[in-house]
């Protein structure tokens, strides 16, 4: 029951003063806005609709004078008659544009009074955080412009946010703080307000006299001066009271003067929890069906109104009549809504609730019906826990896939970099074989021993060019053209060192090509020279030629190197190595030193090995041909 004590006395801390206290009208017209907003603060306590209809005029006609301050006066009391209302979106509306208009004007302390007002309504819809910041903001105001009366009120706010929070101690702390500022300056209405707080809290506490107390004495001084809907609060908490000391006929007493309150106000923020009420103290007079008459009035009610904690409460006590009477299915029934709701409004869900209440049927006759709903719990549990072990096993095999993966690709791109370096050394000793070195030197010794001094000259310096220009273009990935093409014309010049007829060789170079500027891999066309020298028979062939063709391809996109050389040509070198089961260590490395280029370049190299035979049957030789994309240097 404490949860709707509490709640019922949320709305006793709304800041809404007359315009006439602060707002002096200096002419006719705006002497009707105050007699306008006076008639609807009188119209509160018995006709919501005319109080509302009344404000709008006033608002009307505040807008024609122009005038800020006369402006918000009209919105802040239409505001508080929607909330009075339980319009509270309409409320928030209102009081928003008021606030607008007084900082137009630096008014303070009606920003103060509007913050407040704005702040209950958040707070009244559920969002204490923001209803806090509110009333810290006002408090802050109120402090600079020692106002007491709005230190009170702000007060009595936070205590109220607090006290929905079930912060007792610190709602309590606040509250009397209230009270000693409402004494002092005289505040009977409001006093009666805080007494109406602090007696809830007395209440939550379980001490029901001391809060009957608090409500009675806040009932004597409303009677004074108070606004009738406070009356029928403070009316419905001593009810409250009442039926906690077991006193069922006095309580439904006080119930039925504040449902007459209640539905002369049209009050819709309290007619939903009068019913509940009700229902419960005809059930505790065994009236068991005039109360589920009222429970379900109170359902759909609170429904159709959207009262989140009224339809909560409804469903709780719904449960608890049904239990009483033996229906255990309605009453878990009820329950579960109850929590469903409670979990969507406090992010909470109280399971072991429901694991008593079923642990409490399992005694009775309906033993089987409640076992078999605790199996299907059971295995909804089950069945849900197994979800969610799947989708953790998902993730981590799919997280340890992402790793294997990364740590494969790793492992991958470090034995490229291996092959890489072991493809350069052998690069390296292929195009330094000790024979061609051997034979090199022979054949230079030979020209100084026959005096020839000039040609020993010429191809020593070949040697010295050839051998510098492969230790250098070892150790990089590209050379320019240019580079590239003097190093295989000192390689052949060498080689025809080692052959006693004259081969010949010629280049034919693309003359739009910029031979410093387009880079390529070092060396990759030596192996196919030296297999045109050594397999392709070309040393016992007197006409002997090799021909370097470097192009654009079509498109443009690369270079179309051609080595063409009209040997034995490959099929027939190829019958004549089957023989020999000789293989080719050089052309090998070389398609390899291909293959590690496309693994690590976006732009693939492509390779080709034609036997001329197929092209012209009169024709021998043999034709390698590959394309590189075309890369430019960066300098």
């Amino acid at each position: 029951m404490k949860l709707f004590l509490f709640i019922s006395s949320l709305i006793i801390s709304l800041q809404s003063y007359s315009l006439g206290y602060i707002y002096q009208a200096p002419d006719k017209q705006e002497s009707s806005i105050d007699s306008l907003l006076s008639r609807a603060k009188e119209l509160r306590d018995s006709s919501f609709d005319s109080s509302v209809d009344i404000g709008r005029k006033a608002i009307e006609l505040a807008h024609k004078t122009n005038k800020a301050d006369a402006i918000a006066f009209a919105h802040k009391s239409q505001g508080t008659t929607f909330f009075y209302q339980g319009l509270f979106d309409s409320a928030y509306l209102h009081y928003n544009k008021a606030k607008r208009e007084f900082e137009s004007v630096n008014d303070s302390l009606n920003i103060a009074i509007l913050n407040s007002n704005i702040g209950v309504v958040y707070r009244r819809t559920n969002k204490y955080d923001k209803a806090l910041q509110q009333y810290l903001r006002a408090l802050k105001i109120y402090e600079a412009l020692k106002y007491p009366k709005g230190e009170a009120a702000a007060y009595t706010n936070i205590g109220g946010v607090y006290q929905t929070l079930n912060n007792l101690k610190k709602a309590l702390k606040f509250y009397l703080k209230a009270k000693s500022i409402y004494s002092q300056i005289g505040e009977t209405s409001r006093y009666s307000r805080v007494l109406t707080n602090i007696g809830v809290i007395k209440f939550e506490q379980g001490l029901y006299n001391e809060a009957l107390e608090y409500q009675l004495e806040a009932l004597k001084l409303n009677e004074k001066n108070g606004m009738l809907q406070h009356k029928a609060i403070i009316q419905l908490n001593i009810g409250e009271c009442y039926q906690a000391l077991q006193k069922p006929l006095k309580a439904l007493e006080y119930y039925n003067k504040c449902e007459k309150i209640r539905l002369k106000l049209n009050d819709i923020w309290g007619i939903g929890k009068l019913y509940i009420k009700k229902a419960i103290v005809l059930h505790e007079l065994e009236q068991s069906h005039n109360a589920e008459v009222y429970l379900q009035k109170a359902e759909e009610f609170c429904t159709k109104q959207n009262l989140q904690d009224d339809l909560a409460s409804t469903y709780h006590f719904c449960s608890k009549l049904f239990e009483d009477l033996n229906k255990p299915k309605e009453s878990i029934f009820y329950l579960r809504k109850y929590y469903t709701l409670k979990d969507s409004l406090t992010e909470t869900f109280r399971d072991d609730m429901i694991a008593e209440l079923t642990a409490k049927f399992e005694s009775e006759q309906k033993e089987k019906e409640l076992e078999l709903l605790q199996q299907r719990t059971q295995i909804q549990n089950l069945e849900l826990g197994q979800k969610n072990a799947w989708i953790i096993v998902l993730l981590a095999v799919m997280i340890l896939g992402v790793i294997a993966i990364l740590v494969s690709l790793r492992i991958n791109r470090l034995r490229a970099d291996h092959k890489i370096m072991d493809l350069r050394q052998k690069v390296l000793l292929t195009q330094m074989n000790p024979h061609f070195l051997f034979n090199s030197l022979t054949a230079i010794q030979s020209f100084i021993l026959d005096e020839k001094n000039e040609d020993a000259n010429t191809y020593l310096s070949s040697l010295a060019s050839l051998v510098r220009g492969i230790l250098e273009n070892s150790r990089e990935e590209f050379v320019s053209l240019r580079t590239e093409l003097s190093t295989l014309e000192d390689y052949i010049s060498m080689q025809k060192l080692r052959f006693d007829n004259d081969i010949a060789y010629q280049f034919e170079i693309d003359a739009t090509l910029d031979q410093n500027e387009v880079m390529v891999p070092p060396m990759l066309a030596q192996p196919f020279i030296e297999n045109a020298l050594i397999h392709g028979r070309l040393r016992d062939n007197p006409k002997a030629l090799i021909n370097i063709k470097v192009a654009k391809t079509e498109d443009e996109k690369a270079i179309k190197f051609s080595i063409i050389d009209n040997g034995i040509g490959i099929e027939e070198s190829k019958k004549q190595h089957n023989r020999k089961t000789h293989k080719s260590l050089a052309t090998s490395i070389a398609l390899d030193r291909v293959k590690i280029y496309n693994f690590k370049s976006s732009k693939k190299m492509y390779f080709e090995i034609m036997d001329l035979k197929t092209i012209d049957e009169n024709k021998t030789g043999t034709m390698v041909s590959y394309c590189i994309p075309i890369i430019r240097s960066l300098n």
